[in-house]
């Protein structure tokens, strides 16, 4: 699946259309070259998307059955099923999307903390909880990447000149998301025009480029997750946390941080989401099976967290 790895790896979640036509999402990340792979391997792009299709409606559309592995260099590592996330992602530590050439030189670290552990600078606990998650990303890597791809990796891959997933690596990988945005905002710039705050901006560009964005709230005290609408995946590490749509945001804009406490800790408790009791006494609720006492339109103050 050489040409389909090469788009997931930029972050670009391929599939037929009913008219035959191959869509790639999110469009403000395709360059002149991704259209010219495109064009050129049109036919292999096809067969290795239908080849590969995910259960579904195929009048629909055709979707590769993704399955991705994010790991850190701790071996932490979560799986996911849309390539648009990023090949690299702004967690504590930087998480990188897995492939034979990181397994690789994930491997040879793994050797390095048991030589480490069988010289007895390396305690029991901590060397379990490494071979654990390096047993998770092995068995994974056997099954989605396949033994041969593997162990071509292992022989080829030069683990001393291999760079890992760093804030470095990230902040390099993340300007040319950066660049493709600011590039498709002035193609946009004639047709539309914000008067939003620059916080504001933030947030709508995390928004439009990852679906999702983790918010730290002076109010609250806590990081709570905004996300573009409810069909936004949010990845496995904000899966604890309180998440809002736009849509419930644009209710609370002009609240008191009382009332957004109250919203806050209802949907901590019971889920549901904000809808307005009355369109004309500007007051929400949390809309759920419990009845809940209205709430005063509230104040939110927000810094952007990640």
């Amino acid at each position: 699946m050489a040409h389909l790895e090469s788009l997931t790896r930029r972050a670009l979640r391929a599939s037929i259309q009913p008219d035959g036509k191959i869509r790639l999402e999110p469009d403000w990340l395709i360059t002149d070259s991704i259209r010219q792979i495109v064009r050129e391997h049109r036919e292999e792009l096809i067969r290795e998307i239908t080849e590969n299709a995910a259960p579904g409606d195929p009048s629909v559309e055709v979707v590769p059955d993704y399955h991705l592995l994010w790991v850190a260099t701790d071996l932490d590592s979560f799986e996911e099923y849309d390539p648009r996330f990023g090949y690299e992602l702004s967690c504590d530590p930087v998480y990188r999307m897995l492939d034979a050439s990181y397994y690789s030189w994930l491997r040879h670290r793994m050797e390095n903390v048991r030589r480490s552990y069988d010289a007895s600078r390396l305690d029991d606990a901590a060397f379990n909880t490494l071979r654990e998650r390096f047993n998770i990303i092995h068995t994974w890597a056997i099954r989605h990447i396949g033994e041969d791809a593997l162990r071509r990796a292992i022989r080829t891959t030069n683990v001393k000149s291999y760079v890992p997933p760093s804030e470095q690596t990230l902040a390099a990988y993340r300007k040319t998301w950066d660049d493709a945005w600011d590039a498709h905002q002035r193609r946009q710039a004639a047709h539309s025009r914000s008067d939003q705050s620059e916080q504001a901006s933030r947030l709508q560009h995390l928004l439009d480029t990852q679906g999702y964005a983790g918010i730290r709230s002076s109010i609250i005290d806590d990081v709570v997750v905004f996300v573009r609408d409810e069909t936004v995946v949010v990845p496995a590490k904000w899966s604890g946390k309180v998440w809002f749509t736009m849509d419930e945001l644009s209710l609370m804009i002009g609240s008191s941080p009382e009332a957004v406490k109250q919203i806050h800790e209802v949907k901590r408790m019971f889920g549901g989401r904000v809808v307005p009791t009355d369109e004309s006494d500007g007051k929400l609720f949390v809309e759920q099976k419990r009845s809940v006492t209205p709430l005063s339109a509230p104040q939110l103050a927000l810094e952007c967290a990640v």
